[in-house]
């Protein structure tokens, strides 16, 4: 049975899951609905525009061959009733008097004759042109018209030709205005002209208040603006459509994703149990990759890498070392490294003082009084000096409680370095705060170093960090000897890699040892001598050296 913490995560998951595609589908339902608005809102403006054209068209033709400007004669008016044939939009066509404010003659016949309009309502075109926008011509149909006048001519239209635009839209108000503050050019239904011009003017195409969603065209050729105004009940209906399509395929999501980390909390847990029960047997090892000086050659240490060989081949360290940390038990394993470095490698530091090894620490084992007093006894065990080891950390171990560690376990002689430096989080200031003796610039940037780009230029700047903090280098991953050679010309100091040797058994260190630094290889003696004996099988601790380890741990 899965722990309950699992089981919330995975609960958690699907829910924000869940939730996530509620979100989503508010917002596209809303972005759908909006895009909608400014559509149907175009269409409207098409209409504004088509009435605009046929208004300046029928004034253009209407003013065309005037006689008299006071009065008012059959060859006239049979010209106003020529020009209002053309036009569908136009209600009527009108001769004004010199002062503008009564009709002369008219295409509604004569009873219109001698209607007086009265001052505008509006100016628009520079002053040229005057609105009045309710007219009501009583003799004739008692209907209500918007007039646009100019030069003694007035154009009639109805204000009902709103219902000739998007007419099967039955649930939205519409209309169009003149922009700047003029005036409203016809409109069907309930609809807020302030919150109108108030979106006209922040430069939107669509609004949602919550109550109402309101659509705007602003026509590039005219000084027309045309609205859609929609309750919100359609946009409701979008988020739902959207919710329909997206909600599914987030329940499908999230219950993958709650199976995919159920899946990988099993395996984890199953290969840190796996772990556990093959940590005291010899399927679990060390591999000795060397560090050799770069600026002589020689091999100065190694570092000790775990292995654990499952079935039929290795386990990558990358995959058992997260789940032993995410399982709790790497300082289980970590003390197991010690253990088994001690019976590996004190024989050849005790004939090869000037060599080192490095053994890895996690943040886990940094947290705790664990690293320090398994250091403590490393150096009882063996009675080699704290110079023999490095204790390598990576730099997203650095936290309050780990910097105490550290200077607790520098206090006691061991030099201690930040691993693959670049990949994580340390800065300047960080370094500055933290007590470190060397820099290992992580494999990623050294493998670019000899060429052009970013990469490249991050590990230039590692080294110059490195210099300028006084702190010695050691460069991870160098398989050329171009990655060498520009190594050294930058002043790093040290470097491992397939270069000068792969991770191999501490025999092929030392025969390596014995290459690189002139010596004859030396035959493994009685490891620890007088200080632990240890059982000649490899990777068992004989029972003094693992109980004083094990002692030493807590």
């Amino acid at each position: 049975m899965a722990p309950a913490p699992i089981v919330m995560a995975c609960l958690a998951l699907f829910l924000a899951c869940m939730g996530g595609s509620a979100w989503l589908a508010s917002r596209q339902g809303l972005q759908r609905a909006e895009r909608r608005a400014a559509e149907l809102a175009a269409g409207v403006r098409g209409g504004a525009e088509r009435i605009g054209a046929q208004i300046d068209a029928a004034m253009a033709q209407g003013s065309r061959g005037i006689a008299s400007t006071t009065s008012c004669g059959s060859a006239d008016l049979s010209r106003l009733q020529s020009v209002h044939a053309r036009y569908s939009d136009i209600g009527a066509i009108a001769r004004l008097n010199p002062a503008g404010d009564r009709i002369l003659c008219s295409t509604f016949g004569p009873d219109a004759d001698g209607l007086l309009l009265g001052p505008a309502d509006d100016v628009i075109r520079r002053g040229s042109r005057r609105v009045h926008r309710r007219v009501v011509i009583p003799a004739v149909d008692g209907v209500e018209y918007f007039v646009v006048s100019e030069a003694g001519l007035a154009v009639f239209v109805h204000r009902s030709v709103a219902a000739t635009i998007l007419a099967t839209l039955q649930d939205a108000s519409l209309g169009a205005y003149i922009r700047d503050g003029g005036p409203l050019l016809f409109g069907r239904g309930a609809f807020d002209l302030g919150a109108l011009r108030a979106l006209e003017r922040g430069g939107a195409s669509a609004a949602f208040d919550g109550h109402r969603l309101l659509g705007l065209s602003a026509s590039p050729n005219s000084e027309y603006v045309a609205f859609i105004d929609f309750p919100a009940a359609r946009v409701q209906a979008s988020i739902d459509d959207a919710r329909a399509s997206l909600l599914p395929l987030g329940a499908v999501l999230g219950l993958s994703l709650a199976l995919l980390l159920f899946v990988s909390y099993r395996n984890l847990s199953s290969v840190a149990a796996s772990l556990t029960r093959a940590l005291y047997t010899d399927r679990v090892y060390m591999a000795y990759q060397p560090i050799v000086d770069l600026r002589t050659g020689r091999c100065i240490g190694a570092e000790a890498l775990v292995r654990w060989k499952r079935g039929g081949g290795l386990v990558s360290p990358q995959r058992f070392i997260v789940a032993a940390e995410r399982a709790g038990i790497m300082p289980v394993v970590t003390r197991r490294i010690v253990q088994l470095v001690a019976l590996d490698i004190a024989d050849l530091l005790r004939t090869h003082p000037e060599l080192h090894v490095s053994i890895n620490f996690s943040a886990t084992d940094l947290r705790s009084d664990h690293a320090v007093d398994l250091l403590t006894g490393l150096l009882r065990v063996t009675g080699l000096p704290a110079t023999s080891f490095w204790i390598e950390i990576t730099e997203t171990s650095f936290e309050a409680q780990v910097s105490q560690t550290i200077d607790r376990i520098r206090a006691l002689g061991f030099r201690v370095a930040i691993d693959d430096f670049g990949t994580g989080y340390a800065n300047l200031g960080t370094l500055a705060s933290i007590e470190v003796d060397l820099l290992k610039i992580d494999r990623s940037f050294v493998q670019s170093v000899a060429q052009t780009g970013q990469a490249a230029e991050v590990a230039a700047a590692i080294i110059g960090l490195a210099r300028s903090l006084d702190l010695e280098m050691v460069a991870e991953g160098v398989e050329t000897q171009a990655q060498a050679d520009f190594l050294i010309d930058s002043g790093v100091q040290f470097a491992q890699g397939w270069l000068f040797g792969r991770p191999a058994s501490v025999d092929a260190l030392r025969a390596l040892i014995a290459q690189k630094n002139g010596n004859p290889p030396v035959q493994k003696g009685r490891a620890l001598q007088e200080h632990a004996s240890l059982d000649g099988r490899r990777g068992v601790a004989a029972p003094q050296a693992s109980r004083v380890l094990e002692h030493a741990a807590g």
